[in-house]
C-alpha cells in the first residue's frame, strides 16, 4: 500500500453520530516495535500503566508521561506459553493475570495450558537515572486452569478471589487466589459464541467487569454487552439481560465514575460508549478502514490527580484482522481525553 493511502487511512476518525457526538483526538503515547499485540493493561497508583502483550508471554510497564521505554516486569518461557491476557489489581500493587497456552487460529487451545499468575509489584523498581530495573517484581503462579480452553478477561472479584473468563468454552471460572481453588460461577447461554449460527469469530464472552453488584461482559461474536446479577462469591441470581447489542466484535471494555461505558471493537478498529440511559452505543473513535485504533483490544482510565478522564487503550495493531484483508501497523498505547466528549 502506497504511504499516500496508509496516511489517509491513519488521519480517519469516526463520522459524528446519531446523537450529536463529535469524535475524540487520539493520541498514541507509544508505538511498539513490528510484530506486537498489546492485549489488556491496568494503571498503578502510581500512574504507571502495565500492558500485557498477547503475541509473547510478558507484561511491560510503561510512563504515562511516554518519557521512557517500556520495561519488562515479567515473562515466561515462549515455549510453554503464548502469551498474556486479562490482568487486574486484586489489593495494592498486587496483581493477577491469565498467561495463555497455545492457540490456533480459531483460539483452539492446541497444547500447553491456561495458568493465573500473581504479580506483586510492592518490590518493583526502577532507577530514575538509568531506568534499569533494580528490585524486580515478586512473580509466582497460582493455578493451572486445566479444564479451560480459552482464558481471556479477568477482573478483580474481592481482595482473595478473581473472575476469569472462558471466552472458547463461554464461562466465567471464579478462581481463590488464596487456594488456587476455581470453579465455574457463571455458565450463560449469552456467554456462548455459538449461540448464533455461523459466528465469525470463536470468541464469546471476552471483557468482565462488576459494577454494582452485577457481572457485565462481551461477547465479541455476537457484539453485545450483557450483565447478570451476582452475589459477592460471583454466584449469579435472576435472569441476564443484554444492556446492548450493536457494538460488532466487542471485545473488552470500562466504565467512567458516572457509569458511562467504553467498548472497544478490537476487529472493527472502533472505539464505542455507551451512557446509562442509551439504547445504542456510538462510536467515538476509529473506524474499520482507518489505523487510528487499529485492533483497540482493552481500556482504563488513569489513577493521577489530573488524568482521571484521560482514557489509555491498548492496540493490536490489527493483528488479528487485518484492516482491508491485509494491513497492520505497529501496536500501540494510545489515550484520548474523556472530558472532551460533548454531545
Amino acid at each position: 500500500m502506497s504511504q499516500i493511502i496508509l496516511f489517509a487511512l491513519v488521519a480517519l476518525t469516526a463520522l459524528p453520530t446519531a446523537f450529536g457526538l463529535h469524535p475524540v483526538d487520539v493520541n498514541v503515547l507509544h508505538n511498539f516495535d513490528s510484530g506486537v499485540w498489546a492485549e489488556n493493561l491496568a494503571v498503578r497508583a502510581n500512574g504507571q500503566i502495565l500492558v500485557t502483550r498477547f503475541d509473547t508471554p510478558e507484561v511491560l510497564q510503561l510512563d504515562p508521561t511516554g518519557s521512557k521505554a517500556p520495561t519488562l516486569v515479567a515473562s515466561w518461557g515462549s515455549a510453554t506459553y503464548m502469551g498474556c491476557l486479562g490482568i487486574s489489581e486484586i489489593s495494592a500493587d498486587i496483581y493477577y493475570v491469565v498467561v495463555s497456552g497455545f492457540l490456533d487460529d480459531n483460539f483452539v487451545l492446541t497444547s500447553g495450558v491456561n495458568s493465573i499468575w500473581e504479580i506483586d509489584m510492592s518490590t518493583f523498581a526502577v532507577s530514575r537515572e538509568t531506568g534499569e530495573v533494580v528490585s524486580n517484581a515478586t512473580v509466582s503462579k497460582l493455578v493451572d486452569v486445566t479444564t479451560s480452553g480459552f482464558l481471556n478477561g479477568l477482573t478483580a472479584l474481592s481482595t482473595s478471589a478473581v473472575l476469569v473468563a472462558d471466552s472458547y468454552k463461554g464461562c466465567v471460572y471464579r478462581v481463590d487466589t488464596r487456594t488456587g481453588k476455581y470453579e465455574v460461577v457463571v455458565n450463560d447461554t449469552k456467554m456462548k459464541f455459538d449461540s448464533i449460527s455461523e459466528p465469525a469469530v470463536n470468541i464469546g464472552v471476552n471483557g468482565i467487569k462488576i459494577r454494582n453488584g452485577y457481572l457485565y461482559w462481551t461477547n465479541t461474536a455476537v457484539g453485545t454487552l450483557n450483565r447478570i446479577r451476582v452475589s459477592n462469591k460471583g454466584i449469579p441470581s435472576g435472569r441476564s439481560e443484554v444492556v446492548v447489542n450493536n457494538v460488532a466484535t466487542a471485545d473488552d471494555f470500562t466504565f467512567d465514575s458516572n457509569g458511562v461505558a467504553f467498548i472497544t471493537q478490537n476487529f472493527m478498529d472502533e472505539l464505542s460508549i455507551l451512557h446509562p440511559k442509551w439504547e445504542a452505543a456510538e462510536v467515538i473513535a476509529g473506524s474499520n478502514i482507518s489505523t487510528i485504533l487499529a485492533g483497540v483490544t482493552a481500556g482504563i482510565f488513569g489513577r493521577l490527580p489530573g488524568d482521571e478522564s484521560i482514557l489509555y487503550l491498548t492496540t493490536s495493531g490489527a493483528a488479528g484482522s487485518p484492516i482491508n484483508g491485509s494491513v497492520t501497523v505497529p501496536a500501540t498505547l494510545s489515550w484520548i481525553d474523556t472530558s472532551k466528549i460533548r454531545a
